[in-house]
């Protein structure tokens, strides 16, 4: 089955990818559009830096969408800011906070526990094909080079899955890389990207 979503590309700085797939969730439940622009604006997301998923969900809760995000790895923890980043990314912690506003990722946390909107638990991919048969539309991350075949660094990456087969599952690929509308791909080989990140995951129910 396929998912009727709106589709677009990924035309801004080639980091939009959260944005993008914002964009698609509020046409498709709330019939509003955005430009990346605005969605930079509200997710609090500077030129060329990175967006966290937690900054993502607080402005589609805001905006008044019914929203849950789940992942394997708690989120408590890294409101102790830098010290836990360094500790738990070693190496690749400078990367990561040389793309992220610490602030912003920092506040959009604290929002996401009071509201009660995440959960620590990784979603098996059945429980994710049986909230696509009920019209609820899941944002996945991904580890992009693991779906082309490439052997290189972690890239992490946001898309809307639009549906699945008995092998396949089909989501947007907004690029900037060879953009496509349900893209299809072998279910072991998403799975297996999905695997790569903390097995985050928003599904996204409607509105409040």
């Amino acid at each position: 089955m396929k998912l009727s979503v709106p589709f677009y590309e990924n035309k801004g700085d080639g980091k939009q990818c959260v944005q993008v797939a914002m964009k698609s969730i509020l046409k498709h439940f709330l019939d509003r559009d955005f430009s990346l622009e605005e969605l930079d604006r509200l997710t609090g997301r500077k030129n060329g830096l990175w967006t966290w998923i937690s900054q993502c969900v607080i402005v589609l809760h805001d905006l008044g969408l019914k929203v849950k995000y789940y992942s394997k790895s708690d989120l408590e923890p890294y409101l102790q800011g830098e010290p836990f980043i360094r500790k738990r990314y070693g190496k690749d912690s400078e990367k990561i906070l040389k793309f992220t506003d610490l602030p912003i990722v920092l506040d959009s946390i604290k929002n996401l526990l009071k509201y009660n909107i995440f959960e620590k638990r990784k979603m098996s991919f059945d429980e994710v094909e049986s909230h696509i048969k009920q019209g609820y539309v899941p944002l996945m991350s991904i580890d992009h080079n693991k779906i082309v075949g490439k052997k290189d660094l972690y890239q992490g990456h946001f898309v809307v899955v639009t549906g699945f087969d008995d092998q396949n599952v089909f989501y947007h690929e907004s690029g900037p890389k060879n953009p496509g509308e349900n893209k299809k791909v072998l279910k072991s080989t998403f799975i297996y990207a999905w695997n790569g990140t903390g097995n985050d995951i928003v599904i996204v129910y409607g509105k409040q």
